[in-house]
């Protein structure tokens, strides 16, 4: 048997649970419960001859379901347990093997009489157990039965489990969501009776009918599971009374009774529960061959007290699938609708074909269809139909005189029982759910109890007020409710029982009553649970890591190996136990968070009560809580819980074995003993007994892993053990011990469907109206939490798919081939993240941004932990929060720069401080925009060009213009730069250059006239002549350097000239000279913002990379690559060396007589003391609060404008034989030697004075007042000093950019 179960990698389209669905929809259902009834215990016995003999000649009768089972499984690699009759596909076994993923739960690979039967029982020479060693057919037989009857009753159970998990996998999720929202999704109306739009109406209708048909395909499925339930219950109640029905029935049919039974019943059903002896092998094979129609009368299989309550657990399993399966239906009004209109288009079909005469046989097996499906699914009387079955079909129970019906109650009392005992504790897991069944249960115990025999009233009482009180309403499956009281009003009313009937609005009255009042306390057990999953969670990480065992050191007491390997086994067990208990609490507390959550959702929504918003943290809390959970044992420690469950189960399994050790001595030695006869009910107990010990112990022993199958058989066979005799050895403690035994040994080994059954949060999906709250109460949360859960909520969002996957009636998206209701479940739940997570955050950045670059401080520091969290994933898609702010914010940049493209660089400035304050990587659109920082837009600045050169400054060396004089009250200069031009240029395209340009001509003709006319003023060009004579009779002297104290004598002389603006000659002279240069300035500006824009664009030039081959596309690039150079390659105009060769050929073309110009350069030195002298006035005026003039501390304007006169006038050579540099600095550096001079006489004189008055007396006087002068003699040398420092520095200034603004036009001059 250890080499039947195998760990492997198991396909899961192999899985027990998609083999029970491909059995379902397959529509063998005959054939399924035909092969399934051979599992009762009586069926056994219908199968007679050598043939059906297994193992042996010696008469050991074998199942014949486990004799094909078993031949199945003898292949070298066992095919896979189809999880109903043990047997294997017939499928390569190359087949199941697929990906690396181990599970937790390994599957099932053996047959399941092999699970039962051990190996070493075929050698039917020695068996162990039998009276006094030899071998007795009579006791082989009873030996054979009770395996026989294990191994039904485990597969049973086990089918029961497998079909629980397809319906709640498949066939219910596929029922619930007949009306699941997808792209055509159906348009919803308020009343059918109050439809105007006729049209709507008929496209809703039309939609429905072609949903329905679509929809067959499930309902045939549900169909086949429902009848394959109802025939479970029915053998399952049958088996219940079989087992413990003492003899009443023939041993095998005689004549009479097979005409009865090919002259009765043709029904199945009745089939599966002949009148047969209960012993589950043939007695012919002691030789003595019975007479036709002796009749033997076989006592049970078990013995009278057999605990059967893992069977009625099975039955109570069976039951609420029933109901909800009907729930489910009738709650469902668009499928009511559906199938009323599609009924009423089969039945005019086949009116019209009857009509016509073209009636088939493939449809009139389609009506036939329609009528099973109504009858059996649709008119939700699944439950009905189950527990309404002929129970005892041939009179076997009433001909024994057993009550069925109390040993029903029994069980029902006691599983009752022990549910109540656990729910609303921390002990509770699926308590409630088993509820229903046991209400099921009940209903059936009113239906087998005879009309005769009035029903509990204390049992009907304690269902009516127990349970209830405790769970007033619970969930089924996603939005269907489950109401124990009005359960019972329906199908189980007592009018008699006081205080246990009322009317449906009372009962769901008092149910809001109780849900209100526990709505109180709802924040305080979210917060216990939640404190709880922390602790557990640090715990579950320390007990759960990877550890590496210390090396064991000797001491005093410990001598020996023996002991040392003790203490590290004690150690072992001891670490092993505590991280199996951590484990299941783990499982607990997620059982406990998964309760509370589900039964706030349905209450409030079954009972159309308003959900606390208050509440909305809370229920969040609970999803991160089994999310954490199940994050902490399937992905972080997966590895470690799978090697502490297999350990566990072993110590399990020997804890079990150890318990019952005591009972197989007794057996063991009441087996040797041989006291009493053979045929008494004392021999036929110990082999009972001894073959459920054996069939335990092959179990436990043969396996590391339990398979549900398993765990069903080693339940039944310790069920089986529990006869009087035992008693004397197994005590209460004992039975206490191995019962809780058993309940861990099913926790543990089925861990990994215990958490996907748990921990799955797929009921979520019908409350997706919700989401929007939820999400915004999640963003809350976050905003005020030091750490972030929102991964785990949305992992919780994301477990709907998981059910939305098994829709089938609906279209497939062709890209991603999943059902359109996946993709619009994806994009109703990134809408609603969008929209209230990642939406207040977009805003709150926007708005802290924009208050940054006003300079204010921000508005909340905690929003950075949002943007540096790690990407979020949900329905298996990458969200960033992070990216969505990058694209909210690109997408309002660009919105609000083409409103207003000149806040663009407001929105420049906000992309830098978003990356440096977090993170955000901000694209640059690269709109034409303009900027708040240029002042005005450069169109602007053309359209009153005149004032722009008149009010601003132009400085050499940082290519800006300043403003000369601001506006009363501004707290700032505007100020001009390439940067700016450039994005004007970008705003209103490269076009504008060419009428800036001319703009700018026009300006510069102007006042270069304006310039003439001022030198050609009679006054002016006499003082010119007068200077010009004189430098050239010093010229022709040797002296080439022009005095400055004759420039100081000309400009006053000059100044004594007025201008008609009100300045004097020399100051207009100056004005107009410094605008001209403003205008020279702005021209070269432009272009170089020109220049700049053209860089900016060249990264977007398309790079080619295309193969020879492509003749045509190589031809495009070519002449695209042309194009581009011409344009690259097109040499910039120079537009002030345009302009200079212009006036130059205007004045040398003129007629007019333009000599009085050519003594130009006479006036320089006499403007350059004027620039002086005004400049360090501005500079002055900048530090006064009380601006009377213009205050500014850069003129470089009149330096390019002075370079332009010369050049223009072709006087830069004449000028420089001036030397007015020369002559300045050697007038300063004389004047510094005079001063230096006269401070030392001061020093020396006031020295002097000093020593004087220290010989004199005190009576001595005049000494003070003549310190005094002294003082302010110094300190007027001292101001004399600073002053002189400032000319030298103002003139050194004025060279420097003069020298700079010469480069500009020597090209010219070297023309």
């Amino acid at each position: 048997m250890a080499g039947a179960q195998r760990h492997s990698i198991i396909d899961p389209e192999w899985s027990p649970t998609v083999l029970v669905t491909r059995r379902l929809r397959d529509a063998s259902v005959v054939h399924a419960s035909r092969l399934a009834e051979q599992t009762t215990i009586e069926s056994s016995l219908r199968v007679g001859g050598p043939e059906d003999t297994v193992g042996g000649d010696d008469g050991n009768r074998i199942h014949p379901l486990a004799k094909i089972a078993l031949s199945r499984s003898s292949c070298p690699q066992p095919p896979l347990d189809d999880g109903i009759t043990g047997g294997g596909s017939s499928v390569s076994c190359d087949v199941h093997f697929s990906g690396m993923n181990v599970r937790l739960d390994p599957l099932e690979r053996c047959a399941p009489h092999r699970i039962v039967v051990p190996q070493n029982e075929e050698d039917t020479d020695r068996i162990r157990g039998e009276l006094d060693g030899s071998y007795d057919a009579q006791l082989a037989e009873q030996r054979s039965a009770t395996w026989n009857a294990v191994t039904a009753l485990s597969t049973l159970c086990e089918e029961v489990q497998e079909l629980d998990t397809t319906f709640q996998s498949q066939i219910l999720p596929s029922i619930v969501l007949f009306s699941a929202d997808d792209a055509t999704s159906l348009p919803r109306s308020e009343s059918k009776k109050d439809i105007l739009d006729e049209e709507a109406q008929e496209r809703r209708e039309s939609a429905l009918l072609a949903r329905i048909g679509k929809f067959l395909p499930a309902l045939q499925l549900a169909s086949n599971g429902t009848t394959r339930l109802r025939r479970l219950v029915k053998n399952m109640v049958v088996q219940l009374g079989a087992v413990q029905t003492p003899s009443a029935v023939p041993f095998y049919y005689d004549e009479r009774q097979k005409e009865e039974g090919d002259g009765g019943s043709n029904n199945e059903d009745d089939g599966m529960s002949a009148s047969v002896t209960n012993n589950g092998a043939s007695a012919s094979s002691n030789g003595e061959n019975r007479v036709k129609g002796e009749r033997s009368m076989q006592p049970p299989v078990f013995g009278p007290g057999v605990p059967m309550f893992r069977l009625g657990k099975a039955i109570a399993i069976a039951l609420r699938i029933a109901i909800s399966v009907d729930t489910a239906v009738s709650n469902n009004a668009d499928l009511q609708e559906a199938w009323a209109m599609y009924k009423d288009v089969v039945m005019e079909m086949s009116e019209q074909k009857r009509t016509d005469t073209t009636l088939d046989s493939e449809f009139e097996s389609f009506e036939r269809m329609m009528v099973q499906l109504d009858f059996n699914l649709l008119s939700s009387r699944c439950f009905i139909t189950a527990i309404e079955q002929n129970f005892d079909p041939r009179g076997r129970f009433q001909a024994a005189k057993f009550p069925l019906f109390d040993e029903l109650k029994s069980i029902l009392v006691t599983l009752y029982s022990q549910y109540c005992e656990r729910i609303n504790t921390e002990q509770e897991t699926m308590e409630r759910l088993d509820c229903v069944g046991i209400y099921g249960m009940y209903v059936l115990y009113r239906h087998l109890l005879p009309p005769n025999i009035i029903p509990d009233a204390k049992l009907h009482k304690s269902l009516w007020s127990v349970f209830p009180a405790m769970c007033p309403i619970m969930e089924l499956y996603g939005p269907l409710y489950f109401i124990p009281r009005e359960f019972m009003m329906l199908y189980a009313p007592y009018k008699a029982v006081k205080g246990c009937s009322a009317d449906v609005p009372e009962i769901r009255a008092g149910v809001a009553t109780m849900v209100l009042k526990w709505n109180g306390s709802f924040r305080a057990r979210v917060a216990k649970i939640r404190v709880d999953a922390l602790g557990w969670l640090a715990m579950a990480d320390s007990e759960l890591s990877p550890t590496v065992p210390e090396p064991h050191s000797r001491h005093g007491d410990v001598d020996d190996d023996g002991d040392a390997e003790e203490i590290i086994l004690a150690s072992s067990v001891s670490s092993i136990e505590a991280a199996t208990t951590c484990i299941l609490r783990g499982i607990r507390i997620a059982y406990s968070a998964s309760i509370l959550l589900r039964s706030q959702l349905v209450a409030h929504r079954a009972l159309g009560l308003n959900y606390d918003p208050s509440h909305l943290p809370s229920l969040m809390s609970l999803m991160e809580v089994l999310k954490s959970i199940e994050k902490m044992l399937r992905v972080r420690r997966r590895s470690a819980v799978l090697s502490f469950q297999r350990s566990t189960l072993k110590m399990i399994g020997q804890n079990i074995l150890n318990r019952f050790a005591k009972v197989r001595s007794f057996v063991d030695q009441c087996s040797s003993s041989g006291d009493f006869s053979r045929n008494s009910d004392r021999a036929r107990s110990i082999t009972r007994v001894s073959a459920c010990l054996t069939a335990l112990e092959g179990v436990l022993k043969g396996s590391s892993s339990f398979s549900p199958i398993r765990r069903h058989s080693i339940a039944f066979s310790i069920a089986a053990c529990m006869d009087t005799m035992i008693l004397e050895v197994f005590t209460t403690n004992d039975l206490l011990a191995v019962e809780g035994h058993l309940k861990d040994l099913s926790q543990v080994s089925s861990v990994e469907e215990t958490l996907n059954q748990v921990c799955d949060c797929s009921f979520l999906y019908f409350y997706r109206d919700l989401f929007p709250q939820f999400v915004n109460a999640l963003y809350e949360t976050s905003l005020n939490s030091a750490v972030i859960h929102t991964q785990l909520v949305l992992s919780a969002f994301s477990d709907p798919e998981r059910i939305l996957q098994h829709v089938r009636h609906l279209e497939r998206d062709p890209l991603g081939g999943v059902p359109t209701c996946v993709t619009g479940y994806r994009n109703i739940v990134l809408n609603v993240l969008k929209e209230e997570y990642a939406g207040p955050i977009c805003e709150l950045i926007e708005t802290d941004l924009r208050l940054a670059t006003s300079g204010s401080k921000g508005i909340d520091n905690r929003l950075r932990k949002f943007i540096t969290c790690p990407p979020l994933y949900i329905c298996q898609r990458k969200w960033d929060v992070k990216s969505e702010v990058e694209n909210y914010l690109e997408t309002t940049f660009y919105d609000l720069s083409t409103l207003n493209l000149n806040d663009c660089n407001t929105y420049n400035e906000m992309r830098i401080i978003a990356n440096e304050r977090y993170g955000l990587n901000l694209t640059d659109p690269y709109l034409p925009d303009g900027s708040l920082d240029q002042g005005v837009d450069f169109i602007d600045i053309l359209r009153n060009l005149d004032s722009f050169i008149s009010q601003y400054n132009y400085n050499l060396i940082e290519q800006s213009f300043v403003e000369r004089r601001p506006e009363r009250g501004a707290k700032f200069l505007n100020t001009m730069n390439i940067k700016t031009i450039s994005a004007s240029l970008r705003q209103h395209g490269l076009g504008v250059v060419n009428s800036a340009v001319n703009v700018c001509y026009k300006l510069l003709a102007r006042k270069f006239q304006v310039f003439t006319d001022f030198l050609a003023n009679d006054n002016v060009k006499s003082l010119l002549s007068r200077e010009f004579r004189w430098f050239d009779n010093q010229k022709s002297e040797g002296n080439t350097i022009y005095p400055f104290g004759r420039a100081s004598t000309f400009a006053q002389e000059i100044k004594k000239l007025e201008a008609d603006s009100g300045n004097n000659g020399l100051d207009e002279c100056r004005v107009i000279i410094s605008e001209m240069g403003n205008t020279i300035a702005l021209v070269r500006m432009i272009r170089a913002a020109k220049r700049r824009v053209i860089t900016d664009e060249m990264p977007f030039l398309p790079s080619y990379d295309t193969p020879d081959t492509a003749k045509g596309i190589n031809g495009s690039k070519t002449n695209v690559d042309e194009m581009v150079s011409a344009i690259l390659l097109k040499p910039d105009p120079d537009f002030v060396r345009a302009f200079v060769n212009v006036f130059r050929g205007v004045i040398q073309k003129s007629e007019s007589d333009n000599s009085f110009m050519g003594s130009f350069f006479c006036i320089v030195p006499a403007l350059c003391l004027c620039w002086m002298e005004t400049s360090i006035q501005g500079k002055e005026m900048m530090h006064k609060k009380n601006i009377t003039r213009d205050g500014y501390y850069t003129d470089d304007g009149f330096s390019v404008g002075l370079a332009f006169a010369l050049s223009v006038l072709g006087q830069t050579k004449i000028y420089e034989s001036l030397n007015w540099f020369k002559s300045i600095q050697s007038k300063y550096a004389d004047d510094e030697e005079d001063l230096m001079e006269k401070n030392s006489a001061q020093e020396v004189k006031r020295n002097a004075k000093i020593a004087a008055s220290k010989q004199s007396s005190w009576f001595s006087s005049g000494v003070g007042d003549n310190t005094q002068e002294e003082d302010d003699e110094m300190t007027i040398l001292n101001l004399v000093g600073k002053r002189l420092e400032g000319h030298r520095r103002e003139m050194a200034m004025l060279f420097f950019s003069m020298h700079g603004a010469e480069t500009f036009f020597k090209h010219v001059r070297s023309e």
